[in-house]
């Protein structure tokens, strides 16, 4: 009698969980397409304009830097809040970089964009965008 008890109990313990529902926590991805200010120190009239489809990733800069306009685009892709994507500059800055990598991560309140760059010419740094719209 006392193992059909603790028989019962085990599989009353073991099933009971069953008849609950949990409720699972899908995150919600966060937009990233529009319009992103750069604030990065030293550039004027800088904007981004990233644009996402299905995890890839379309990305194009323009800048002025003491005076000089600067573009760049790109295509790469997004896994999660992280984003990494390759660029072609196509109007250049003399000295600068003609090619690079940017890889970003968004913030938790998906405001900011924080990461870095490495370039063509083996330099590496820090960039940053900021939501506009």
């Amino acid at each position: 009698m006392k193992n059909k008890i603790q028989l019962f109990l085990f599989f009353f313990l073991v099933f009971s969980n069953f008849g609950f529902s949990q409720e699972k926590t899908i995150p919600v991805k966060t937009n990233i397409n529009g319009v992103w200010e750069d604030i990065n120190s030293g550039v004027q009239n800088a904007v981004a304009i990233i644009t996402e489809q299905n995890g890839k990733v379309i990305f194009s800069h323009y800048l002025e830097w003491k005076g000089q306009k600067f573009t760049e685009s790109g295509i790469g892709k997004r896994t999660g809040n992280t984003i990494i994507y390759t660029v072609d500059v196509t109007l250049p800055i003399e000295g600068w970089a003609t090619q690079g990598t940017h890889t970003l991560t968004l913030s938790a309140d998906g405001n900011t964009l924080e990461g870095t760059y490495i370039d063509n010419k083996k330099r590496t740094g820090a960039i940053a965008f900021k939501r506009v719209r």
